[in-house]
């Protein structure tokens, strides 16, 4: 089915809950979220130590510093996802489970944000059709989260994205594909992309480090007249069901 639409919603949940927490998010929560008219789809991700704090990542304000665990809902079909329907799916989904006592109450949600998908691209060789691209399979994303100077100048920032800094990255080792979407509710001068890497994100975001030096040199980095300023870059692993050794360090 062809996704229009991402929820991305961060959450913090303290370390010493890892294995409880993330068999319930598997075998419970994500399961029955998932079956929902308006969702396609739900993947779940994890920044252990070994991605915080590298070169060109961003933390955020907005979604909560790096929140170690993401999970992105995927919508499409015949309910829009901002639809009462849809709304009314969510409400109910959530009362009944709060009602049965299997609702999660250590830890927190960071932030919680959709996005209508606007494109989505591959990198050269990768042949799928634009509708198979958000199924693609991947190691991990990276979310870039940011904003032009201004909404009206925000045509320049999704340009610069589409022809420098997208080429710019696809020809770096890993890096497989990448969604843009556009906020549903305010935040007007923004745009969010999620990177699909198909190797280890740790990998990519080293070669993304060298890549951007090198841009940086060039005059391809940062964006011309900062049509684009980054609020957010994320590296996250794909969390494998039922195999939770993370390292979240002290």
């Amino acid at each position: 089915m062809e996704i229009n639409g991402l929820f991305l919603a961060f959450l913090d949940i303290p370390a010493e809950y890892t294995q409880e927490y993330n068999r319930w998010y598997d075998l419970d929560h994500l399961p029955e979220h998932v079956s929902k008219g308006d969702v396609v789809m739900g993947r779940r991700y994890v920044a252990p130590r070994h991605l915080k704090g590298l070169a060109r990542s961003v933390e955020s304000e907005t979604f909560g510093g790096h929140p170690p665990y993401l999970t992105i809902y995927s919508f499409g079909g015949p309910i829009d996802m901002m639809s009462d329907e849809a709304n009314e799916l969510w409400r109910v989904k959530d009362r009944t489970i709060i009602k049965q006592g299997r609702f999660w109450m250590q830890g927190r949600s960071t932030a919680g944000r959709k996005f209508r998908l606007a494109e989505s691209f591959a990198r050269p060789g990768c042949l799928v059709s634009a509708e198979a691209i958000p199924h693609l399979n991947h190691r991990g994303v990276i979310v870039a989260y940011g904003r032009a100077p201004s909404a009206e100048r925000r045509d320049e920032a999704v340009a610069w994205w589409r022809e420098v800094h997208l080429p710019d990255l696809f020809a770096v080792p890993g890096v497989l594909a990448a969604l843009r979407g556009d906020p549903v509710e305010g935040d007007d001068d923004h745009v969010v992309h999620v990177i699909l890497c198909e190797d280890p994100p740790l990998e990519v975001m080293e070669g993304i480090d060298a890549a951007l030096r090198y841009a940086g040199a060039i005059g391809r980095y940062p964006a011309y007249r900062d049509a684009y300023v980054a609020d957010a870059f994320l590296p996250y692993d794909r969390v494998v069901p039922l195999e939770y050794d993370f390292d979240f360090g002290d």
